[in-house]
């Protein structure tokens, strides 16, 4: 693995591996504490070491394949091996808003929505990870959804939750943070940023196509694409903006509810398959 060039602080080391073992870990632009947060770890999340600066990590995680530093003391390594099983399974992802771990020495703390559980054991509310026994304790809700629980049903019950740049997690979303976390927990591995998320799935041609769960994108006016949102109905749409929100759409895209003003206007809309 190579070394930065311009820093004598860097370290050069083998291929490592790590696993996200607290509820949320930042991921920064720069390696240091100032610099702007650009996405988040959930529990149970994998990635991949790529560069080593004294106190600070850059990593690519695997879900998404995005990369940011983490600080190197909530690193917790797992093998080549487990990182290869677990990107394999594809874990499922909790899908109450938050959920009670403890652990082997009786302590806990909470994780929320999106987190990934491998090694789950839903007949004991069970996880085994890393060598450890965790038991899991859902407040209100399911771990996993049930089969006939549909993605909307799950984006309804994010309402009201912050907007946080860089956000995945119910104190704090960002747009594409959002819908890549509802999506998520059921199944489906959306990229990180909405620009990117605009190249999944299939196109749907008009707003009177669009169906329950299709996702909408926006654009500046330059026409890049700059926010997401999920279809509730064709005059409506769930989003992340100021907090999680549902607002009126037609064709010219969304209207603010409370004052009737045109605040995102639509480019396209795709659907997941």
């Amino acid at each position: 693995m190579q070394k930065n060039k311009n820093s004598g602080n860097n370290q050069q080391h083998t291929r490592q591996y790590g696993i996200a073992m607290r509820s949320v870990i930042p991921m920064r632009r720069k390696p240091r504490e100032q610099s702007e947060m650009v996405s988040q770890l959930l529990f149970g999340e994998i990635y991949c070491v790529e560069e080593v600066r004294q106190k600070w990590l850059r990593i690519t995680t695997s879900f998404d394949h995005y990369a940011g530093w983490i600080d190197r003391k909530l690193f917790r390594e797992i093998s080549r091996d487990d990182y290869v099983q677990q990107e394999a399974s594809r874990p499922p992802a909790l899908a109450a808003r938050i959920a009670e771990l403890e652990l082997p020495d009786s302590s806990v703390f909470l994780i929320m929505a999106g987190s990934s559980l491998p090694g789950y054991d839903p007949s004991g509310h069970i996880m085994v990870l890393v060598d450890m026994k965790l038991i899991i304790r859902p407040f209100f809700e399911d771990i996993v959804p049930a089969r006939s629980k549909q993605i909307i049903q799950t984006a309804l019950g994010f309402l009201n939750c912050p907007y946080l740049w860089g956000g995945r997690s119910i104190f704090g979303f960002d747009c594409s943070g959002f819908v890549q976390v509802v999506y998520k927990i059921h199944g489906y591995s959306l990229p990180r940023d909405a620009h990117q998320q605009a190249e999944s799935g299939i196109e749907v041609r008009t707003i009177h196509e669009a169906r329950t769960g299709d996702l909408a994108f926006f654009a500046d006016e330059q026409g890049n694409i700059n926010h997401v949102g999920i279809i509730v109905s064709p005059e409506e749409i769930i989003h992340c903006s100021g907090w999680v929100r549902i607002d009126r759409l037609d064709p010219k895209g969304i209207i603010n509810l409370g004052n009737g003003i045109l605040t995102h206007r639509l480019k396209n809309l795709r659907r997941l398959t």
